[in-house]
């Protein structure tokens, strides 16, 4: 690697002349993924994967193992580098070639360059797309310490802007863009995504997810005869053939519901207590109350759950479509708003802690094995916020996380007996990312204990 010997260029006033310039040491910039590899002892997701492709290479001229790729690009998109081409710098660097199980010797044996994780990327096929996708529920099921009770599934879908020519990329009315339009399931009280599924980017917010569904509450109940299954989602989700699987499945169900003329005049009663009782307090008012309303690709009645809300700006009033026994208020003023809290809170880490948006590959089938990837890293993420608890990081979401404790500097030296690594001395979050360290070495998987 090129080694930068010229000085930086400050010129600002100092007690002595200061001079800066790139350190001939080796040094690493992101110590603490040595964190997310012990994560990755613990969970074996890397190796899942890795297990889900079929390699096919020479394997006498193979110098990076189909496992080594995986991982370097995972470890990659944890901490901060989604693009492929930062393959080809951080080849060099001690820690990923640590925790790629290289030695990170200079001079010695480099990871993979840009070209050999793009082929990775681009050898994909089909069968082995539907493997990954099993291989994280089955780790979702695995990792239970018990069989659960009750499981609630948060389903919503996100925008990922594209700007090139990528097979389905097509411009959605709604967001005024070519886009995709990733769907997103996951478990509501860990966030394990269970499901991340690349769309067209015309899709409706329903479209392609009455198989994933069908396909998911089949496996869950396979594992789990007995769990009790709770689907939450916004308004987009609450199609009929949605709502006649769950009822089929005996699934429980919450969904947003538009609006529309015969709903508008049941609710009208409530939304005039609401504005009288915010005209005599001058504070939000919110009242709940349940009809039952058939629609006419129903066939038959349902519950539906009315808030009525008045503001600064006036009527506020919402709906939701439901078969959970549990009273109006609690469901429309705790329950279902919760899902924002971890669905779209999730959606936000995907996109900004990850850049699972940059799905930049012009075949459809990799850009999906990209989200995969992107998926494994935020499963490592999440161990490690777990190993967090009780600490000032313990709700820090994947940016903080790989800001505080990921993106720390350190030294690296080899020698005869060992590879030693020395951290940053005046490093902020030292005793947090002791306590982490511990836990994780501890063997046992903390995303759902």
């Amino acid at each position: 690697m090129k080694e930068l010997a010229a000085n930086l260029p400050f010129n600002f006033a100092t007690q002595k002349p200061l001079e800066v310039k790139f350190s001939g040491l080796d040094l690493s910039s992101d110590a603490e993924l040595l964190l997310v590899k012990q994560a990755e002892e613990n969970l074996k997701i890397c190796e899942g994967i890795a297990n889900c492709l079929e390699d096919n290479r020479e394997q006498h001229k193979v110098k990076h193992p189909l496992f080594q790729l995986v991982s370097q690009r995972i470890y990659q998109i944890a901490a901060g580098y989604e693009d492929t081409n930062d393959s080809n710098y951080l080849r060099h660097d001690p820690i990923f070639k640590i925790i790629c199980d290289k030695i990170p010797r200079i001079g010695g044996e480099l990871l993979a360059s840009q070209p050999t994780i793009s082929r990775l990327e681009n050898q994909i096929t089909k069968q082995e797309i539907k493997a990954i996708r099993r291989f994280f529920i089955d780790k979702f099921i695995q990792n239970h310490p018990e069989d659960p009770q009750q499981i609630v599934l948060d389903i919503d879908g996100f925008d990922a802007f594209t700007h090139g020519h990528q097979q389905l990329s097509l411009f959605h009315g709604y967001y005024g863009h070519q886009i995709y339009f990733p769907v997103l399931i996951n478990e509501a009280t860990s966030g394990y995504p269970l499901i991340l599924q690349l769309r067209a980017g015309n899709s409706h917010a329903g479209k392609g997810v009455l198989g994933l569904l069908r396909w998911l509450f089949f496996r869950l109940r396979k594992a789990w005869p007995d769990v009790k299954i709770i689907l939450r989602g916004d308004g987009g989700f609450s199609l009929p053939e949605i709502i006649n699987l769950c009822e089929r499945k005996e699934v429980k169900y919450v969904f947003g519901f538009s609006n529309n003329a015969v709903l508008k005049r049941k609710i009208n009663y409530l939304l005039d207590l609401a504005r009288l009782e915010y005209f005599r307090t001058q504070e939000k008012a919110r009242l709940f109350d349940d009809v039952y309303y058939a629609a006419k690709t129903w066939g038959k009645p349902r519950r539906i759950v009315m808030k009525a809300e008045w503001l600064d700006k006036g009527a506020n009033p919402r709906f939701l479509v439901t078969n959970l026994e549990i009273e109006a208020q609690e469901l429309g003023d705790d329950f279902y708003v919760q899902r924002g809290a971890t669905s779209e809170h999730r959606i936000k880490e995907f996109k900004l802690g990850l850049n699972a948006d940059r799905l930049s590959c012009r075949k459809f089938i990799v850009n999906q094995f990209r989200l995969f990837l992107c998926q494994a890293a935020y499963i490592l993420m999440l161990e490690l916020r777990s190993a967090a608890k009780e600490t000032k990081l313990a709700t820090a979401q994947v940016s903080r996380l790989r800001e505080t404790i990921i993106k720390i500097a350190a030294k690296v030296s080899v020698s005869v007996r060992r590879t030693l690594v020395e951290l940053a001395a005046h490093c902020p979050f030292a005793q947090d990312i002791l306590l982490i360290a511990q836990r994780l070495s501890s063997g046992q998987q903390l995303i759902f204990n």
